[in-house]
């Protein structure tokens, strides 16, 4: 028994339907090549892991650790602890201070908490003039330590650093404690 053969598939359509089959396969292709597709730009490569080692440009008050003008080398650790070292300008004199944070917060915003120990060369800051009997010893002396316990926040993204912190002081000279203000912008490396 013959199978009666449908209009569309002669012989000469035959070739046409093919090449159209092909086409469409070939308009596919894209598609699913897409879908394999891997950012390989340095953007893609980095996670929200901020920089872990910082040179940071300071300023700030009379009794920031880094002095009105000045700088600091910050390193973060894995733990969301940073260290800084920094000297500056304490008008006179070089203003020195190391410093430990505690970073609260994800997503390259911070809150921070900041412990430093700083001091002066040439300039006595927490020598009290209205109770000499305190400042015998400070008197005589040239240079100054103080301690700060501090507040404040940090961003810290991708090569980008910004913090500000607002701290409580207290002197090696006198007990009465002072305030102090201090800031800056830096870049990562690592």
């Amino acid at each position: 028994m013959a199978v009666p053969r449908r209009p569309g598939y002669t012989p000469r359509v035959r070739p046409l339907l093919c090449l159209l089959r092909c086409l469409f396969i070939v308009a596919l292709l894209p598609s699913f090549a897409r879908a394999d597709e891997l950012d390989l730009t340095p953007r893609s490569r980095r996670t929200n892991k901020p920089s872990s080692l910082v040179l940071r440009a300071e300023g700030g008050s009379a009794f920031a650790p880094y002095g009105f003008v000045g700088g600091c080398l910050s390193y973060l650790s894995e733990s969301q602890f940073e260290f800084e070292l920094g000297a500056g300008a304490g008008f006179p004199g070089v203003q020195f201070g190391i410093a430990a944070r505690r970073l609260f917060g994800e997503n390259g915003s911070f809150f921070a908490t900041e412990l430093a120990l700083a001091g002066n060369n040439r300039v006595n800051r927490g020598a009290d003039d209205a109770n000499p009997l305190l400042n015998v010893d400070a008197q005589k002396s040239r240079s100054s330590l103080w301690t700060s316990l501090g507040f404040g926040f940090e961003q810290r993204q991708d090569n980008f650093s910004l913090g500000i912190i607002g701290s409580i002081v207290i002197t090696t000279a006198s007990l009465t404690p002072h305030f102090s203000i201090h800031g800056g912008i830096g870049f990562g490396f690592f």
